[in-house]
C-alpha cells in the first residue's frame, strides 16, 4: 500500500501544479473546481500503476494520467446536467453552482485539454489515439444509458453492454495507456485492457448498489437517484426477472412515474420489492463473477506476482468500496 500512497501523492502534487486558470474566469472556474475535488481518481492511479508495473517512468505517465482524470470529469460535467443531478462528491454539481451554459462549455474545453494533455507523453500521438478511441465508446454508453430510459424492453446483456462502453473501457483504456507508456508488448496490453473491463464493470454494479444501499453522507450522490430518474440498473433489470408477475408490473409502473413531489415514496416502495426479491445479494453474486474474471486477466500478466502486488491491492480495496 505503501507505493500506492507514493503514487496517489504524486499525482496530486502535479494535479496542483498544473495551470488550470484561463480567462474568462466563468470558463475556468469550474475546471478548477471540478478536478481538485477529493476523490479515488481512479482512472490516473491504474494508469500510474499499470506503468510501474512494467517499469516505466512516473514522469512518462503523469501527463497521460491527468488526460484521463479530465476527460473522466468532462463527462461527469455533463452527465450532471443530462441527470439534473444536484449533487456530486458531497458538492453542488458544476451546472447547480453556475448554470448549464458554463458546465457545457468547461465540459468542452476540459475534453480539448485531454487531449493536449495527453499529447505531451513521451509516446503522445499513442496516447491521444486510445483517448479518442475511448471518447467515442463513452459516448455511445451514453446514448444507451438514455435510451434505456424511455426504452420499454432492456435485456441484461444490453445493460452489460452499455455499462462496458459507459464506465468499462475507460479504466481499461487507463490501464492500458500505462502499460503502454512502459513498453509493454501487445500480449500484455491486451491482459491489462481485459484486466480492466471486467474491473470497470463489476464496479459499475457496485455502484448501481451503493445508489440506493449507500449512506449518502459516505456517497456524496442522492440516495435513489438511478430509481427518481427511471434508470434501468442491474438491480431492476434483475428484478423484473425474480419478480411474481405483481411485482412486476408494479416495478414497470413505478419506472414509468416522472414525479417529484413524492420522489421518496417511490423509492421506498422500489427498494422493499427489491429486499423481498434479494435483488442485492442477486447482484453481489454476479459482481463476484467479474472480480473472478478481472483477477485471471491480471494472473495471465508474463511478470512475476510481486510486481503485481500493488495493482491487486488497489484492485481489491475497489471491490470492497462504499463510496
Amino acid at each position: 500500500m505503501e507505493r500506492i500512497k507514493q503514487l496517489q501523492q504524486r499525482f496530486a502534487d502535479f494535479l496542483a501544479q498544473s495551470d488550470l486558470d484561463g480567462q474568462p474566469t466563468e470558463l475556468y472556474a469550474p475546471i478548477s473546481y471540478t478536478l481538485m475535488q477529493p476523490g479515488k481518481r481512479l482512472r490516473p492511479m491504474l494508469c500510474l500503476l499499470a506503468n510501474d508495473l512494467f517499469g516505466g517512468k512516473e514522469e512518462d505517465a503523469l501527463w497521460p494520467a491527468l488526460a484521463l482524470e479530465t476527460f473522466h470529469n468532462f463527462t461527469l460535467i455533463h452527465d450532471d446536467i443530462m441527470d439534473k443531478a444536484p449533487m456530486r462528491r458531497g458538492l453542488p454539481t458544476v451546472y447547480q453552482k453556475w448554470n448549464s451554459d458554463i458546465a457545457i462549455l468547461s465540459g468542452d474545453n476540459m475534453l480539448a485539454m485531454a487531449f493536449e494533455f495527453a499529447l505531451k507523453a513521451p509516446k503522445g500521438a499513442e496516447a491521444a489515439r486510445l483517448l479518442g478511441k475511448v471518447a467515442r465508446e463513452v459516448c455511445e454508453g451514453q446514448q444507451y444509458d438514455l435510451n434505456y430510459e424511455t426504452q420499454g424492453n432492456v435485456s441484461i446483456n444490453e445493460y452489460l453492454e452499455m455499462i462496458r462502453l459507459k464506465t468499462a473501457v475507460l479504466l481499461a483504456t487507463s490501464l492500458q495507456m500505462g502499460a503502454m507508456l512502459a513498453g509493454a508488448d501487445p500480449k500484455n496490453q491486451q491482459a491489462m485492457y481485459d484486466f480492466g473491463i471486467a474491473l470497470g464493470i463489476s464496479f459499475q454494479l457496485q455502484d448501481d448498489i451503493l445508489d440506493l444501499y449507500s449512506d449518502v453522507e459516505v456517497f456524496g450522490k442522492r440516495h435513489g437517484g438511478d430509481i427518481a430518474d427511471n434508470k434501468k440498473t442491474y438491480l431492476y433489470l434483475k428484478a423484473l426477472e425474480l419478480a411474481t408477475e405483481r411485482d412486476r408490473k408494479r416495478l414497470t409502473d413505478l419506472f414509468k412515474m416522472h414525479i417529484d413531489h413524492d420522489e421518496d415514496e417511490k423509492i421506498a416502495e422500489v427498494k422493499t420489492i427489491y429486499d423481498r426479491l434479494h435483488v442485492k445479494e442477486a447482484v453481489e453474486e454476479v459482481m463476484a463473477e467479474y472480480d473472478k474474471k478481472a483477477f485471471a486477466a491480471l494472473d495471465s500478466i508474463d511478470l512475476p506476482e510481486e510486481k503485481k502486488a500493488h495493482l491487486r491491492s488497489y484492485a481489491e480495496k475497489l471491490a470492497g468500496r462504499k463510496k
